[in-house]
Formats: structure tokens, sequence, C-alpha cells
């Protein structure tokens, strides 16, 4: 890396105890006029990362979590200003869209819940009188299992969020929208 300022660099910096960190130039200080940008906001982010140079801000792997876990970004404060309004004015525009989005998914994910059930049901090979029971579980089985296996929705049960009735409820629903983008990322394009 030489002499190069971070500050004009993409990096990859570690949120760690001794502060941020960068595998290539070791110990960084948050350049001056930068601001952290939470993960949750795509519309933001991708305008902010278009807008030029930023830091993607990670927490490492631990001892209870397998994977590094991207926390946001780390970005110049006008990128994120101008981002943010950017999202304010075409706001009506791309709720529109994600309405259509939705509606198109929801149509999509009902077929292959519908394909998904009958195919566990053919395994299960039920006798009749066990109708319910062979629907209960072909309802219930691929998405418990993707969200136990797939998602770090137990870390976040470790946490000791459940402990909170919202915040487990929204731990829960971010399950939920993970599950969705798993299966969205494994099934064939349409």
């Amino acid at each position: 890396m030489g002499d190069q300022d971070p500050s004009t660099m993409n990096l990859d910096v570690y949120d760690t105890k001794e502060g941020l960190w960068d595998p290539v130039s070791g110990a960084l200080d948050q350049p001056e006029g930068w601001e952290f940008l939470p993960s949750g906001d795509a519309f933001v982010t991708r305008r902010v990362k278009a807008a030029g140079v930023y830091w993607k801000l990670w927490r490492s792997r631990g001892r209870n979590r397998p994977h590094r876990r991207l926390l946001g970004l780390l970005v110049p404060a006008a990128a994120i200003e101008a981002a943010q309004a950017e999202a304010a004015s075409s706001e009506a525009a791309r709720s529109g869209r994600r309405a259509q989005g939705a509606a198109y998914r929801a149509r999509k994910e009902d077929i292959y819940r519908q394909e998904l059930t009958e195919a566990i049901i053919g395994y299960l090979g039920f006798a009749p009188e066990h109708d319910d029971l062979a629907q209960t579980i072909a309802a219930e089985a691929a998405r418990a299992l993707i969200r136990h296996r797939y998602t770090d929705y137990e870390d976040c049960l470790l946490q000791g969020v459940w402990d909170d009735d919202f915040l487990y409820r929204e731990v829960k629903a971010e399950a939920h929208r993970v599950v969705d983008d798993f299966l969205d990322q494994h099934r064939p394009a349409s």
C-alpha cells in the first residue's frame, strides 16, 4: 500500500477492542468528516458506494460467531446526506416498484411452497387420517431448517434478545427475511 492515504481507498476494516483495524494497513483512525452508515437501507448504501470511497466495517469472527458480520460503512458525511436526500425524493416511485416486486415474489413463493408441501407430503406417506399433521409438518419443515442452520438466528438468540419480546419479534422477522433471501439465491432464475 505504501504511503497512500487510507481515506482515499475502499477498505475492509474491522471494529476491534483496540479500534479500527485493516489487514494491510494495521490500526486506523476514522477520517475526519466521516460517519457510520449502518447496514439496512440498500438504496442509500448503493448510492453512497457509487459516490466514491468507503470503508466496509466488519465485526470479526468469534468463538460463537463463525463468520464475520458486516456492520455497515464508514463514509464521508456528505455522501450520506446526498444519498438520503435522493432516497427521500424518490421514495414514492421506489415504493410502487417495491409493492409490485413484493406481489410478484409472493406469487412465486406460493407456487414454491405448494410444490414443496406436495413433495414432503408424498415423502411422508402418512395415512389419510393424519393428513392435517402431514400438512403442518410440510408447511413448517423447510423454513425452520433454513432459519436455524443457514442464518444468524440462533446467534441472535444467544445474545439474549429473547428477554425482550419486541427485540425477539424483530430477530424473528429479520430471520424470515433472510430465509426468503436464502431461498431466492438458491432457486433457478426465472
